[in-house]
């Protein structure tokens, strides 16, 4: 049968009128490029990786699908000599100061008891059996004493691979805790070590963005923030789980518990921008982070172009 010349005008009208509802789809160009090891080994997640962006120096983002936990290294309230399981809050919400982790987190060996720790806090921080128990980048070293810093409530100070301001490194022992990354302030994730990330050019600082599913459409600006063990993946900072979560701004875990059951995002998808161009420079703080974020995503085509992207070449259902 012959089309009347009519006809095909009036599709080709359809097309050209439907086609801008689809305009991104196949505009990214992700591929399976790896697959990253993830609790504890026991399971994988497939990463992508996108065609070169040339308004971003032509760098190759990466970008995979996971559920999100919740990481509290960096803030002021993470560790507590005496709620050492971070959970006096939860059974008393009157009572105070309160953690909002668990010590063994910050372990060399998080299998090991808490009363590991609670034998050396006993016995005055003795060396060396302190840092055979707690992890020396993990609790900050006091330079003057060699014990655990511990601020005059209780804290201990708890680092981050990265620091928050320039400089900062040099600065190690002298226990202030605002030099690291803050969780509870900065939006951030965290890669494993030893990973293909770090091969592929992710750097801590890295620009990442961060986007809940398309029901809700939040986007979330952040860095690498921190790194973690080379079989996890998918910690994100305090700040990060809070915002795809829709939680406000000022709210912050009342302990340990709460920052899982209402901090922790469900699945995430996590946009990361690989190579030194896409480094924030310090200082790191909650604002230049939103800053640098938005300015990457816009040269990477907006979150419209993102979503679009995820839903034709990763996940139909995201």
């Amino acid at each position: 049968m012959t089309s009347s010349p009519g006809l095909v005008r009036d599709i080709s009208l359809v097309i050209a009128i439907a086609m801008p509802i689809n305009a991104f789809a196949g505009a990214c160009g992700f591929q399976p490029t790896f697959k990253q090891a993830d609790e504890g080994g026991n399971q994988t997640v497939q990463v992508f990786q996108g065609d070169p962006v040339p308004a971003l120096g032509n760098i190759r983002p990466l970008l995979f699908i996971t559920s999100l936990k919740v990481n509290t290294d960096g803030t002021r309230i993470s560790y507590h000599q005496d709620d050492v399981t971070g959970r006096r809050c939860a059974t008393d919400p009157g009572a105070k100061p309160c953690a909002i982790n668990n010590i063994r987190n910050a372990y060399r060996d998080h299998t090991q008891p808490v009363s590991d720790f609670e034998a050396v806090r006993d016995a005055g921080y003795p060396s060396p059996r302190t840092w055979e128990v707690l992890s020396p980048s993990i609790i900050e070293k006091d330079a003057k004493t060699g014990k655990p810093c511990v601020s005059p409530d209780g804290y201990l100070v708890s680092m981050t691979a990265d620091v928050a301001v320039a400089g900062g490194f040099n600065r190690q022992g002298d226990c202030d805790q605002s030099k690291w990354i803050d969780a509870l302030t900065v939006p951030a994730f965290v890669v494993p070590g030893q990973s293909r990330f770090l091969s592929l050019g992710v750097a801590k600082r890295s620009i990442v963005i961060a986007l809940s599913k398309s029901s809700t459409k939040r986007v979330v600006p952040g860095i690498v923030g921190d790194v973690g063990p080379s079989k996890e993946l998918g910690e994100a900072s305090v700040a990060m789980n809070r915002k795809l979560s829709g939680l406000p701004e000022t709210d912050l875990p009342k302990h340990r518990r709460d920052a899982v059951d209402r901090f922790q995002a469900g699945p995430t998808a996590m946009l990361i921008f690989p190579g030194a161009g896409a480094v924030l420079a310090r200082p790191i703080t909650g604002q230049r982070v939103e800053e640098g974020g938005n300015g990457a995503l816009a040269k990477f085509g907006g979150a419209d172009k993102l979503y679009g992207c995820i839903k034709d070449e990763v996940d139909p259902s995201f």
